[in-house]
């Protein structure tokens, strides 16, 4: 099946590629070398592409966004991982929340949501786990000022959540937070919007320094009696249904990063000379460059398919985002590494581009579920 036989979906993911090799890459490549993690967030590419609409894409055209689908993102996600998984997984997430809250809100509330998204330009999207009741505190190992598990509670007509929530992507620009929260039934989860501004009680605890995908801020946020939405209760088919998307996307970035080694290592592959020959052509080197391409194939179309499995409401295999997002995400932690090996032991080297990508891809497996997550989901859905 040719998923991108679509002119518009063709556009998009041209232009797409030509923002990620003139914008992020050049921009990106020094934020990486930052030594403050409070430094690297890349508002100046991100300002570029709100720009030529990127950030709203997944909005429908009538309330002012881009109109692009599932499937059309995962093409657009994939050109903007390769310029920076980091600044993939800030868009990424963008489009992802803003399909969840379509789908779980009503026509006017989402309506509500998408005039505020389109018109604050500098309004980006994350999402936060809430306990339903006070959580314990977090024994991590490093110091933080977000010990106590957020939780949320009635406050008089209102609610209030206080605590702190760790790890949380793109927190400390996020403007708009979807508050994700267990119910007392065990079928449901409750939802809420929290805004970000000054005096919502929101702030950023500490900022994490990873290995890699260093564009995308990860935080620990502190939460002082902020004052949520009113929430919504969804059964859990229903928010697994309106989530597809925060697997699948980020997950299509992420092969635009390992695309982006393996494009490296072919180039070096055939430039090398060693025996008297390319090391293109010997075997092994060979070899390894086609395992690359078989699994970057692989890893696209799952992906691919189960966007398409979710645009068209395919209820028969819920489980395919859950493993699309597994293999892509495992495949991709291959390719990087095979594609350091064909550098030899150059790859490794700071001054090569191989070593960055391999920490992006590996900064990736520990974001939105691990492999064993995704798959003990799927398994309960089988």
């Amino acid at each position: 099946m040719d998923f991108a036989s679509g002119e518009a979906t063709l556009a998009l993911q041209g232009l797409a590629r030509d923002f990620a090799r003139q914008e992020i890459a050049p921009l990106t490549d020094a934020l990486d070398q930052e030594k403050d993690p409070e430094k690297r967030f890349p508002g100046e590419v991100l300002d570029k592409g709100d720009a030529l609409g990127l950030r709203t894409l997944s909005v429908p055209e009538s309330l002012g966004g881009g109109g692009a689908g599932l499937l059309s993102l995962s093409f657009v996600a994939e050109e903007i991982g390769w310029g920076d998984l980091g600044v993939g997984v800030i868009y990424a997430q963008d489009w992802a929340l803003a399909i969840a809250v379509s789908r779980l809100w009503d026509e006017a509330g989402f309506a509500a949501f998408a005039e505020n998204f389109v018109q604050d330009h500098a309004l980006h999207l994350a999402h936060v786990r809430t306990a339903a009741t006070p959580a314990p505190e977090d024994k991590s190992p490093y110091p933080s000022d977000a010990r106590q598990g957020a939780s949320i509670e009635k406050d008089g007509d209102g609610l209030r959540l206080s605590g702190g929530a760790r790890h949380v992507l793109n927190g400390a620009a996020a403007g708009l937070f979807l508050l994700e929260s267990d119910s007392a039934n065990e079928n449901e989860r409750r939802i809420f919007l929290l805004e970000n501004r000054d005096g919502s009680g929101v702030e950023v605890a500490r900022y994490h320094d990873p290995m890699g995908m260093r564009a995308c801020p990860d935080v620990d946020l502190r939460f002082e009696d902020a004052q949520p939405g009113h929430p919504l209760d969804c059964a859990e088919e229903k928010w697994r249904d309106a989530t597809h998307a925060l697997r699948i996307l980020p997950a299509s970035a992420a092969v635009g990063c390992a695309r982006k080694s393996h494009e490296h290592a072919h180039d070096h592959a055939r430039e090398r000379v060693q025996g008297g020959k390319p090391i293109i052509e010997h075997q092994t080197v060979g070899y390894m460059l086609c395992d690359n391409l078989m699994e970057l194939d692989a890893a696209r179309r799952s992906l691919q398919a189960a966007a398409w499995a979710a645009e068209h409401g395919e209820k028969a295999e819920p489980w395919r985002s859950f493993l699309a997002k597994a293999f892509a995400t495992e495949s991709c932690e291959r390719v990087a590494r095979r594609a350091m090996e064909v550098w030899g032991g150059a790859g490794y080297m700071t001054e090569a581009p191989m070593e960055r990508l391999v920490r992006d891809v590996v900064a990736f497996s520990h974001a939105f579920g691990m492999g064993h997550a995704a798959r003990s989901a799927a398994m309960g859905l089988l």
